[in-house]
């Protein structure tokens, strides 16, 4: 059984807070067929590893335009990334909503995916969790060593898969907290998301 995320109320007062958006893309006829699965990156990968000595936490905001479901995470980790990597989903404003190890230290390099699985914060979750249309979200990852990245990518526009649109990143310290420094690069984490 599924389990909605935000109640119509919770979404009222997520507005309130400035997470909700107009969307950029006009309204019209439905173009993606029920039940299609969508994910942010698709054919994008890193144009450099950055080395580091301390961790981050780097995020991608994101919205949907179209009512669904989150059923897992991507994350692209670096070449020598070494340790563990946690995706974190958070509301616009800051309130974490769940949170769950993608990657350790023997997990190589490359995507990692990961699907939704009851989590350490946040309401009580099942397989997946519904989100509203046209509300920020961002989803963050910590990067302990390397950091994949490419320059300034959404500075041309956002990047538009299906109902998925994600328009800007975020970078900060310390990891695990939410990330509140803006960018127009791109760090390769990202959902899964499955349409109604």
């Amino acid at each position: 059984m599924k389990r909605t995320l935000l109640t119509a109320t919770a979404a009222f007062a997520l507005a309130a807070c400035g997470d909700s958006s107009p969307s950029p893309i006009e309204p019209g006829p439905p173009r993606f067929s029920s039940g299609q699965s969508w994910q942010i990156f698709t054919t994008q990968t890193p144009q450099e590893i950055l080395s580091g000595s301390s961790a981050w936490e780097v995020a991608t905001r994101f919205y949907t335009t179209v009512s669904g479901c989150i059923t897992g995470f991507q994350f692209y980790r670096a070449p020598g990334e070494t340790g563990a990597n946690y995706v974190t989903l958070w509301t616009n404003s800051g309130t974490p909503l769940y949170s769950r190890k993608i990657a350790d230290s023997y997990s190589g390099s490359g995507w990692q995916t990961i699907d939704v699985d009851p989590g350490v914060v946040g309401p009580p979750l099942d397989d997946e969790f519904c989100i509203p249309t046209g509300t920020y979200f961002r989803v963050s990852v910590n990067t302990n060593t390397k950091q994949a990245k490419t320059y300034a990518y959404l500075d041309n526009g956002p990047i538009v898969n299906g109902p998925l649109v994600a328009d800007f990143s975020y970078y900060g310290q310390p990891a695990g907290s939410m990330p509140t420094q803006g960018s127009g690069s791109i760090y390769f984490v990202g959902v899964i998301f499955r349409e109604d």
